[in-house]
């Protein structure tokens, strides 16, 4: 088996357990979007959430921005492993076109049971590496510039509507417009995830690569001093009222709501203000894992964590098959509709009455589901380990 140089070690490391927490935190949302009893309102908006169901929405912001940050940052890493850069950018087109086929088969299909395109971070983070790939020839402060010009300027794109581009309509809503897709004005499908910002964010995240690279003190103190640099950033554009997102800040009549409203941030497209405070967040967060790493902090619990950042993708399909199923499941024991979950959207967009739990529930559920994919998770990680075929980079 290929080992990884010693001097590498730590900083994957670092990327596998912050990917692996950002792994457990999404399970989190998506067990309120299968579990939670409450009403349909916006989970962020101060007015009508309470604080325990803002922090439950909010914490998972973070995950989509780490996913595909961290994307880039692996990239990177293969480089600096040795692989070729032609290597290299002929694996991240393949797995790209992968993502996307899987995204429109598997991944559709587990959310409802049946087949209701709807593209989401998968897909995003398969057209992200398409982007990547044809970049891979310039250098890391190019591509890096790239990035950061996507990520600041994207919001002036956002006058723009897709129904000013007539029968063509639909190259927007994938690049910059969430919206549904219709087929002679019957919807056949949604994107969740338009692409623009998400290219920038890719960048961004090979660009921060060379930070992994310095001493472990040297990149403790730069990626603290980057997340707050985001932080700050975020807090002149909120505070001031100036340019990145369509939610400007607003006061309310509580401190703890008006905090609430100051991350209230647009995630569909992620807008400039919604990337600076994950982004921020994140940094900080992969400042402390590199640490704990480093010093070698709580071992057992960093390989816990470690494990599911090590096979996203396979925790990601059986996660939510579990999720589904059991909600499928006690919906039919209850007495209720359980056509309901085979319906296209209906997790997303839609409410059964008579469904659903409270919040300590709804975490109580995620726990088990996380516990009872330990073991799959650890044995695929170690399959991955010892074994070199072709098709487990994939997956």
């Amino acid at each position: 088996m290929t080992t990884l140089p010693s001097r590498l070690e730590s900083r994957v490391k670092s990327i596998d357990l912050l990917r692996g927490l950002l792994m457990l935190l999404m399970a989190i949302d998506h067990a309120r979007d299968y579990f939670y009893g409450g009403p349909r309102i916006d989970p962020t908006d101060p007015a009508a959430a309470s604080v325990a169901l803002y922090f439950t929405r909010w914490i998972t912001h973070l995950c989509a921005p780490g996913f595909v940050a961290l994307v880039g940052t692996s990239v990177y890493l293969q480089l600096q492993r040795g692989k070729s850069r032609a290597a290299v950018t002929r694996q991240l087109a393949v797995r790209g076109l992968w993502l996307i086929l899987l995204e429109v088969t598997i991944v559709d299909y587990v959310w409802s049971f049946c087949f209701s395109p709807a593209l989401q971070v998968i897909w995003t983070i398969g057209v992200s590496m398409l982007f990547l790939a044809a970049l891979l020839r310039l250098s890391t402060v190019a591509i890096g510039i790239i990035g950061a010009a996507i990520v600041a300027l994207h919001n002036l794109l956002d006058p723009i509507q897709a129904s000013s581009f007539g029968s063509a309509s639909i190259v927007w809503k994938l690049l910059h417009q969430q919206a549904p897709i219709l087929f002679h004005d019957q919807m056949i499908g949604f994107v969740l995830y338009p692409l623009v910002p998400w290219i920038g964010v890719i960048c961004l995240g090979y660009a921060f690569g060379p930070v992994t690279a310095l001493p472990p003190a040297r990149r403790l103190r730069l990626a603290v001093a980057l997340g707050a640099v985001f932080l700050g950033l975020l807090s002149v554009l909120r505070i001031f009222h100036l340019y990145g997102d369509r939610m400007p800040l607003q006061p309310y009549p509580t401190a703890v709501q008006t905090l609430m409203a100051f991350f209230r941030v647009s995630k569909y497209p992620p807008s400039l203000h919604y990337l600076l405070a994950t982004l921020g967040f994140l940094l900080l967060l992969y400042a402390l894992f590199d640490l704990a790493a480093t010093r070698k902090w709580l071992s057992p619990v960093r390989r816990f964590i470690e494990t599911y950042g090590r096979v996203p993708f396979f925790y990601y399909i059986l996660h939510i098959y579990l999720l589904h199923g059991v909600a499928l499941i006690l919906t039919a024991a209850r007495g209720l509709d359980w056509h309901f979950w085979l319906q296209p959207g209906a997790v997303f967009f839609d409410h059964l009455d008579g469904w659903g739990y409270s919040l300590p529930v709804v975490y109580l559920v995620c726990l088990v589901a996380i516990l009872v994919l330990y073991l799959p998770c650890r044995w695929f990680s170690q399959v991955k380990a010892r074994r070199r075929d072709w098709w487990l980079s994939y997956l």
